[in-house]
């Protein structure tokens, strides 16, 4: 399918306004520039409000009417939802739309959310891949060969995908929301500008817990710091860097920090140039890598001293502490047997093997279990 042509206001396709999907609205309509954003989703009366609520915000900070428009769009319709992009066009897909947002947990007592939080964020991963794979289908069904940045999980959700010839470009956060507390740190230990610093960084969704408080075993990374363009990684201890004390709030008000990694991750995609930074899944590989994202699209970027099998087998390895025994070629997901075990010990949930067609029931199924046990501790969860 033709893309809207070079020199043209480039376009965003937004799929899904919830919670971050929102901030990335409020972020992109303020930066400079010219392209046009449309909102898609089920409520297109909701969608406008909050298109409505983008826009005077941003002539209130001083910034022109950004140009945002809205698109009913249900992903549960895959023709309605290629005949959609069709229409649209856009330069960009952006999704974050998933079946239940993951800070529910955080609703709950801690004696019942905490050894839901120990079973491993993979426990919960029919809820984020159902959607994703439902729009990437839809994708392939419009011919659609711009690029498509997803938020759900993707550090698991896209190299699922991948084994079944439906890879997004690549995902959001994760592993980039870790590297600017590293390149601060590493910048007041070495007396540097925090600008000299650059720091290249191989990790899985399942490290950014114990970069910010967690304590335990860490996941495998890789990380390799330079000042200047001269390596300074051996001056440094790397694991106190991901380890130190940097308190962030917690919950819903992430999403301003995996925003801000998003929008990057945007405007890059609609430049010609090149940019440098980091983004988990390039391709539908597991983890997350340094990349450079462009105009043409996402590559991992080459690492000195490590090469990018080693790279992925780092992030293959971190699997487990997400709760994540191993994915199989055929994109069936093997869990854990501590994540089944308490699965199926608190919520009464048979944490199966997934086939990715499962997906949907198993979520609905999910949810509706981790209602059930919500309401037993006194907590009425809100309507996803």
């Amino acid at each position: 399918m033709p893309r809207t042509e070079i020199g043209g206001t480039p376009k965003v396709l937004l799929v899904g306004v919830g919670g971050l999907g929102a901030v990335i609205l409020e972020f992109l309509a303020r930066e400079p520039g010219r392209r046009s954003i449309v909102l898609a989703g089920r409520d297109v009366a909701r969608n406008t409000a909050r298109a409505n609520l983008a826009i005077l915000g941003a002539m209130a900070q001083g910034c022109p009417p950004p140009d945002i428009t809205c698109v009913p769009l249900d992903l549960r319709d895959e023709e309605a939802t290629a005949h959609t992009i069709a229409r649209v066009r856009p330069n960009l897909i952006v999704s974050t739309a998933t079946l239940q947002t993951w800070w529910l947990l955080d609703l709950l007592p801690v004696a019942a959310s905490a050894p839901l939080r120990q079973a491993g964020f993979g426990l919960w991963l029919p809820i984020h891949l159902a959607l994703t794979l439902r729009l990437m289908s839809a994708v392939r069904r419009a011919g659609f060969a711009g690029p498509v940045i997803t938020a759900p999980f993707p550090d698991v959700v896209n190299p699922i995908l991948a084994c079944l010839g439906l890879a997004p470009t690549c995902g959001i956060g994760n592993l980039d929301e870790i590297v600017p507390k590293l390149r601060l740190l590493a910048a007041a230990r070495l007396r540097a500008p925090v600008e000299s610093i650059k720091v290249t960084l191989v990790a899985h969704h399942a490290l950014e817990p114990f970069a910010f408080g967690q304590s335990g075993e860490l996941p495998p990374w890789f990380m390799r710091v330079e000042r200047d363009g001269q390596d300074v990684t051996g001056l440094l201890d790397g694991e106190a860097l991901l380890r130190a004390t940097y308190p962030i709030t917690e919950g819903v008000a992430g999403h301003y920090l995996t925003a801000g990694s998003a929008v990057r991750l945007i405007l890059a995609l609609l430049d010609e140039d090149e940019t440098f930074l980091h983004a988990p899944a390039p391709g539908g590989l597991p983890g997350g890598y340094p990349v450079y994202a462009g105009r043409s699209g996402v590559r991992a970027a080459p690492i000195a001293g490590l090469s990018l099998a080693e790279a992925i087998q780092i992030n293959e390895r971190s699997h487990p502490f997400d709760g994540i025994e191993r994915i199989e070629p055929s994109g069936t997901v093997i869990f854990r047997q501590s994540t089944v075990e308490a699965s199926r010990s608190i919520l009464g949930y048979p944490c199966n093997p997934l086939r990715p067609e499962e997906a949907e029931d198993r979520a609905q199924e999910l949810i509706e279990r981790f209602r059930i046990h919500a309401a037993r501790h006194g907590v009425a969860l809100p309507a996803q």
